[in-house]
């Protein structure tokens, strides 16, 4: 797992096991974290909205998740999620095997799950019922985790026939993850290549991402740019910033340095710090 963040962001991760399962409580400031995909295990991982918003994007797709609802990850593939400010999420980690035949992970990854759901709901009950009295329960019978992994079976297996946008569906915000080389990429070209009205775009974009499509192309332009600057060190940032639509090296770098509060070079030089 790597973190692409500002130096100096403030974060904590607090962890609890309980049984089979692995509980998690993550609050972190503006920051996108990158997961390869798990060679020793294989995990669901159910991320619960408490405060703020998270972006999952896996290949051209992208899907957000406010205040109670859940984001699904198979551990196994890899995926970024992008964080908002003053964000706080619960994570619950499931094995895959402990769920048993019948679940359908494959059909899982990038879910998300609305906490308007009932079934939702109630998981979300148990998870922040027994976050908020972990002190008081530190010494709860293994056996409640049994119970965490039954709630994760009845709320995957509703899933089963629900709607799912496909990976290669063409929504305004997986055309934009697509043409982030496009120095146009814009409201104009997004109306002009899905067929939808301006006010469409920009309502599709909050409810997917949470940003404006303006926000959004920036943000995964200059956290793309983050990656390739240490993945690639011996590509000019000229030619990163051009190769992801900025027109002006100067320019680049200004916003780099508000994103990230240093420069290119600078950011390359000490590394993305792995966590």
């Amino acid at each position: 797992m790597t973190a692409i963040a500002p130096e100096g962001i403030r974060a904590d991760l607090a962890r609890w096991h309980l049984g089979p399962v692995g509980l998690a409580r993550a609050r972190s400031a503006r920051a996108q974290v990158r997961r390869a995909g798990n060679r020793d295990g294989h995990n669901l991982l159910l991320h619960l909205q408490r405060r703020g918003r998270l972006t999952m994007l896996h290949g051209d797709t992208a899907v957000s998740g406010g205040m109670g609802d859940i984001l699904v990850a198979d551990d196994s593939r890899p995926y970024a999620i992008d964080i908002s400010d003053t964000n706080e999420c619960l994570i619950l980690q499931v094995p895959a095997a402990s769920l048993g035949d019948g679940i359908g992970l494959g059909n899982l990854h990038g879910r998300l799950l609305s906490g308007q759901d009932p079934h939702v709901a109630f998981l979300n009950h148990m998870l922040l019922g027994l976050w908020d009295q972990r002190a008081m329960l530190g010494d709860v019978d293994d056996g409640v985790g049994e119970l965490l992994v039954d709630a994760t079976r009845l709320v995957c297996r509703q899933q089963r026939g629900a709607p799912f946008v496909a990976a290669g569906a063409e929504t305004p915000v997986t055309y934009a993850l697509r043409h982030l080389d496009d120095p146009e990429l814009g409201t104009a070209s997004l109306c002009a290549a899905t067929g939808l009205s301006p006010r469409a775009v920009q309502k599709a974009f909050l409810r997917e991402t949470g940003l404006t499509p303006t926000a959004f192309i920036a943000d995964r332009r200059l956290s793309r740019a983050a990656e390739l600057l240490v993945a690639e060190p011996g590509r000019s940032v000229t030619d990163i910033a051009f190769s992801l639509g900025f027109s002006d090296a100067a320019f680049f770098s200004r916003c780099f340095r508000r994103r990230f509060a240093t420069s290119p070079r600078e950011w390359r030089c000490r590394g993305a710090r792995p966590s």
